[in-house]
């Protein structure tokens, strides 16, 4: 008659042992970084903006009024004329010149005035085609991919109506 071991049959269950802490040592490392609740389909910064309209130079001016930094491809700002039949696209930054913090502004223009005296009407740092007035929008428009997230995305921050908000 042979003896038989028991000792051997413990390994197997040693090694899912340890295994299995490991994975769940991952998870747990994982949910810290990503954070609970992370939905990376529709992950955008959050940002605050104010918007201040000029009726004087015709200028609004649209300042970063806190929340996250702005990094990733672009920041846009989309004008667009209360009639709705035109829309201009003003680059604020891109990779090269991001991020956009608290307290960095953009200021846009129509051809109302010329604010300096120059002789060039188009003094903000960008410049639309037609006069801004009451009911024109302006919207914050960032692209660009979040730390893990699987693709770059584009997404509307802040909207912002001239005469509304922005007084």
């Amino acid at each position: 008659m042979s003896v038989r071991s028991d000792a051997r049959a413990a390994v197997p269950v040693e090694r899912i042992a340890v295994w299995g802490v490991a994975v769940l040592a991952v998870a747990a490392f994982a949910g810290l970084v990503v954070g609970p609740g992370a939905d990376f389909r529709t992950a955008a910064p959050s940002a605050d903006f104010e918007g201040s309209y000029n009726n004087t130079t015709g200028t609004v001016t649209v300042t970063h009024a806190g929340g996250d930094d702005l990094t990733g491809e672009s920041v846009v700002v989309v004008v667009t004329d209360a009639d709705g039949d035109t829309t201009t696209r003003l680059l604020w930054a891109n990779e090269s010149t991001l991020p956009v913090t608290e307290g960095d502004s953009f200021a846009v223009d129509d051809p109302l005035a010329d604010t300096d005296g120059d002789g060039n009407y188009l003094d903000g740092d960008g410049s639309v085609g037609f006069y801004l007035e009451p009911g024109d929008t302006v919207a914050v428009v960032w692209t660009g991919r979040l730390t893990g997230a699987p693709e770059t995305r584009t997404a509307t921050l802040e909207t912002i109506t001239v005469g509304n908000e922005t007084g």
